[in-house]
């Protein structure tokens, strides 16, 4: 089991491996931008997945009356 001290020095790792890789890559600018953007939008999605408040499932069974409460006087 990894210790959590381990844990900063692992993603300062990460981070210069990536940089690393970048620097390899600079050559190839156009494919290194549009990868990272890739990876950028799949965050953030996974992100908002993640942030999501409740399952859309539930919204798809649902009906109008679990919803809204029709009164029949107005009718």
């Amino acid at each position: 089991m990894i210790s959590f001290a381990l844990v900063p020095v692992a993603e300062a790792a990460l981070f210069t491996f990536g940089c690393l890789v970048i620097h390899a890559l600079r050559r190839h600018a156009d494919v290194v931008t549009a990868t990272l953007a890739c990876l950028a939008t799949l965050l953030v999605l996974m992100i908002g997945i993640a942030c999501a408040p409740e399952s859309v499932a539930k919204y798809q069974a649902a009906s109008v009356t679990d919803f809204a409460r029709l009164d029949p006087a107005i009718y």
